[in-house]
């Protein structure tokens, strides 16, 4: 199980975001700290998880969406970003593998999921 989880979605509106969130997750918490930037706390399974959502995480097009728990229903970046993906019907990428402090993972390998299928691909 990961640390924490990371995908990015192209052009997916926040409001979208946040209602696959609604339909997935009991909502606890929603602020918003910026116009960039909201915070989300949604419940899973009795566990409460941290949710930023930021605009232009990468680039203008790109948002982050970062759930800082261990405890999420995911394995890891992958299976949240197949789910994401099937709900929003946006684009999504994530890391290909955990990032992890030491180790033999290419930092530019990223995988992504669209409408043409999914698989591994370098993002620079």
């Amino acid at each position: 199980m990961q640390t924490d989880i990371e995908i990015y979605t192209l052009s997916c509106p926040t409001e979208k975001i946040i209602a696959w969130l609604e339909e997935t997750f009991t909502i606890v918490n929603k602020s918003e700290p910026s116009k960039l930037c909201s915070k989300i706390t949604i419940n899973s399974n009795g566990n409460d998880i941290d949710v930023t959502i930021l605009k232009q995480a990468a680039g203008k097009r790109f948002t982050s969406i970062s759930f800082d728990s261990d405890k999420t229903p995911w394995e890891n970046d992958i299976d949240c970003a197949r789910q994401a993906f099937k709900s929003l019907n946006c684009e999504v990428r994530c890391n290909f593998e955990a990032w992890e402090e030491e180790g033999d993972q290419d930092p530019d390998q990223w995988w992504q999921i669209n409408a043409y299928g999914e698989g591994p691909f370098i993002w620079n």
